[in-house]
């Protein structure tokens, strides 16, 4: 086993970051205390654009994990403004004398031709209300908690569909400048591809965001950003609608944040994790090429998980150029939870900026600390 086959993250930030760290995991537990309390309606549809000046990106996202074949998946992913982090960002792709006025949205499931990528101008493509969000003619988001209604056009794919929303959210982060919520609920719709329609129902995940960024101050596309080179997000449906929910961030060589959450429909408090571990456990053979021209060995079995939950996902759909530098799929997921044991599906956004020169070995590239 080589060194640059065994790239492993340190499980530790180094000592110059903690402070900053530190302040986070204050807002992050008092978004785990809100999530507990019913919906405040402080969150609409608007964009950081036309909002406070403090803000300078938002996010809006759908996240179906698990869907009849050919499907498997379905989602939705908007990043509109630039973060100035390095996973997330194309500078190139922005204007350069407004890196605020850009969309770059994706829809896919796992069908064949059933993928857009989009790169739109927020104030001649998009159209926002307080209770509506719409990214050209890709898709929209209408409505205001506890329902929602979303359609989607991308490539072969068309999907129209009503969610209805538990009456707490999952709150992310809430802090006066970066707030990220996490709407679960029951969906029903239907999604016709290539001529054939499927009717589709079950537990989904609908996502907004707004956050601040150096852009507001900069006003113009740069290449310096802060080096934020792994990110992976996982949605994975459990029986008894029930979700688990998987983020892990490393920056500069370390891992920085790791969470679990557990979630259900029945009222039942989120249940949050601040700890867990991530290992990439076979690579694909050869590279996967995106639309800039990089080359990367993407994951096709991997396993994540904390005390008491393990997941193994093993990729059986194609992985989307969907997500900043990254990729969105769907997977078969192993799952192990409190001792049960059971096969289900999962949903991931999967991006990694590490040096990479080999393909991995089976195993090897661990991230966080089992």
């Amino acid at each position: 086993m080589t060194d640059d086959a065994r790239h492993v993250y340190r499980s530790r930030p180094p000592a110059a970051l903690r402070p900053a760290l530190a302040v986070a995991r204050h807002f992050t537990d008092a978004a785990h205390r809100a999530s507990q309390k019913p919906f405040d309606a402080s969150l609409d549809l608007l964009p950081h654009t036309e909002l406070s000046g403090r803000f300078g990106w938002s996010h809006y996202g759908l996240m179906l994990p698990s869907l009849p074949d050919p499907h498997r998946y379905l989602s939705l992913m908007v990043m509109a403004g630039m973060t100035g982090l390095r996973a997330f960002d194309f500078p190139e792709e922005a204007t350069s004398d407004d890196p605020q006025d850009i969309i770059v949205a994706s829809a896919s499931s796992g069908a064949d031709s059933a993928y857009t990528r989009e790169v739109l101008s927020i104030r001649r493509e998009g159209r926002f209300a307080p209770d509506r969000a719409e990214f050209g003619s890709l898709a929209s988001i209408t409505g205001t908690h506890p329902e929602f209604d979303i359609r989607i056009h991308a490539g072969d794919l068309d999907a129209t569909l009503t969610m209805t929303c538990r009456p707490n959210p999952t709150w992310f982060v809430k802090s006066p400048v970066w707030h990220h919520i996490g709407h679960v609920g029951r969906y029903r719709g239907e999604v016709t591809h290539r001529g054939v329609t499927t009717e589709i129902s079950g537990v989904g995940n609908l996502e907004y965001a707004r956050s601040i960024s150096p852009y507001v101050a900069l006003r113009r596309a740069t290449h310096r950003q802060i080096p934020l080179e792994w990110f992976s997000y996982h949605v994975v449906d459990l029986p008894g609608e029930r979700q688990i929910l998987f983020t892990q961030l490393g920056v500069a060589g370390s891992i920085v944040e790791t969470n679990v959450i557990r979630r259900s429909l029945d009222g039942t408090a989120d249940h949050k994790v601040y700890e867990g571990y991530h290992r990439i456990l076979e690579t694909d053979d050869t590279p996967a090429v995106n639309t800039h021209g990089s080359e990367r060995f993407l994951p096709r079995v991997f396993e994540f998980g904390c005390d008491g939950v393990s997941v193994v996902g093993t990729y059986d759909c194609p992985q989307r150029f969907a997500i900043g530098r990254g990729h969105i799929s769907g997977y078969e997921a192993r799952v192990r939870i409190d001792g049960e044991e059971f096969t289900t599906r999962g949903y991931s956004e999967h991006i990694d900026e590490r040096p990479q020169r080999h393909r991995t070995v089976p195993g090897a590239a661990t991230t966080g600390t089992p």
